[in-house]
């Protein structure tokens, strides 16, 4: 891994790297009632077991960054005996098309109802009872997120990373208005006073209080509201939990100086630096750039809603899954054991992704890779953000989650009151879903 010297400050490529774990402690059995502890431990050597023939595994990755491919390629070949043949920068369509049996793949959760469109997502259950694959292992509330992708209770992915959202904020920007800085666990009302008072045009320039990922705080809401009755395929939003986080979100953008505008909330922070505050998933990416050019920021966790204080958004994860085609399920499977290992998921913590495991020893090593996050507030503010109330997804939630960010386009600007753009949301999602399942 290259490390870039610029300006003093040492900066290591965020690397999407598959957080997941293998080998040691990724491998410890299930402590079910009733196994014998030597019955346990042959289980759990068992997924660490090196293969006497080498098995070649298809694996299609649509990660952030391939960069580490042949590394991974390598400890894989050396631990299991298993030849990782990875499909990168290619659409999965096409490696179908080709004929490739394919035998693991790695997906962001926005593509994960075309993975199951296209028939590569199985039920890992009976492969994590064989092994004995620890669950408790699992951070608070990222098995019950990867249930809900199933109608049965099933584990159909394994999430590798999370993604959590913070509030990263613009130092300068308060100091020059003379408004003290954002804290740790703010009411979303105590927000919306914040970003009345950094919202200001002086010298001929805007500055805007707050912009968030619109996409990221729908998909993902903070209070778990579904978007689709996953027993009648119809939208659900026009109710009065999601007047009230449509008011909330929708009602930043009335504020005087903060109108809602075509200009990406990332470039208005990173690049023009006129934005004092910008919500949603892991800014890490962007911030060497950015403090190259002279930004001086820290961040707070993301604010909540008044009476959820200890509520934070839905699970937002990349993820693994065995197709049910795949003729090496259970080579695959250890595979995911590695990407899921206590060793993997350290290395990946390291470099600034957040990890899916809970192990106290692997959070504190959380960014140590990454100079610039040193004496900032990151840190505590990242693993802040609990996995919220999940709700169970439909192939459908896409279509609805686009009708709401229009939805608060017409809010923030006026065209439509909330009951008015939330009716029309539903009706208008309604007709698409109709579309999409005559098809």
């Amino acid at each position: 891994m290259k490390a870039l010297i610029k300006k003093g400050v040492a900066i290591v490529p965020i690397i999407a790297m598959l957080a997941a774990c293998g080998s040691q402690g990724g491998t410890t059995g299930e402590t079910a009632a009733g196994n014998k502890p030597n019955e346990q431990a042959a289980a759990a050597a068992s997924i660490d077991e090196k293969l006497k023939e080498p098995v070649t595994i298809n694996f299609f990755y649509n990660g952030y960054s391939g960069s580490l491919m042949e590394e991974w390629k390598a400890r894989i070949k050396e631990q299991y005996n298993i030849i990782l043949n990875p499909y990168l920068n290619e659409t999965i369509e096409n490696v179908i098309a080709s004929g490739v049996k394919l035998d693991l793949i790695a997906y962001s959760a926005g593509g994960l109802f075309k993975a199951l469109d296209l028939q590569l997502v199985s039920d890992m259950s009976d492969l994590i009872s064989k092994y004995k694959f620890d669950l408790n292992r699992l951070a608070p509330g990222v098995l019950e997120s990867a249930r809900m992708y199933s109608d049965k209770g099933e584990v159909p992915v394994m999430p590798y990373e999370l993604n959590n959202n913070v509030l990263i904020y613009n130092k300068t920007i308060f100091n020059k208005f003379g408004v003290p800085y954002p804290k740790d666990g703010m009411t979303w009302d105590e927000m919306n006073e914040l970003i009345k008072k950094v919202s200001r045009t002086e010298g001929g320039i805007q500055y805007r209080g707050y912009a968030y990922s619109g996409l990221n705080l729908i998909y993902k809401n903070q209070i778990g509201l579904p978007f689709v009755d996953p027993n009648t395929n119809k939208a659900i939003v026009n109710t009065d939990p999601w007047k009230k986080w449509l008011e909330t979100m929708a009602g930043f953008y009335r504020t005087n100086n903060n109108d809602i505008v075509n200009a990406k909330e990332d470039d208005l922070f990173f690049k023009q630096q006129t934005l004092a505050m910008r919500g949603g998933p892991s800014p890490l990416e962007l911030l060497p750039a950015a403090i190259e050019n002279g930004l001086d920021w820290d961040v707070v966790s993301n604010p909540r809603f008044t009476g959820m204080e200890n509520v934070g958004s839905q699970m937002n994860a990349p993820f693994l899954a065995i197709p049910p085609s795949s003729q090496h399920r259970d080579e695959a499977f250890k595979v995911v054991s590695f990407f899921l290992s206590n060793e993997m998921q350290t290395e990946s913590a390291r470099v600034g992704r957040v990890p899916v495991l809970k192990d106290e020893s692997i959070v504190k090593e959380f960014g140590t890779k990454l100079p610039f996050l040193k004496g900032t507030n990151y840190t505590k503010a990242v693993f802040a953000d609990t996995i919220g109330k999940p709700i169970r997804v439909t192939k459908y939630d896409g279509t609805v989650r686009s009708h709401l960010a229009v939805a608060i386009v017409d809010v923030a600007t006026g065209k439509k009151d909330v009951n008015t753009a939330l009716r029309d949301t539903e009706e208008n999602a309604n007709k698409a879903i109709e579309a999409a399942i005559k098809k």
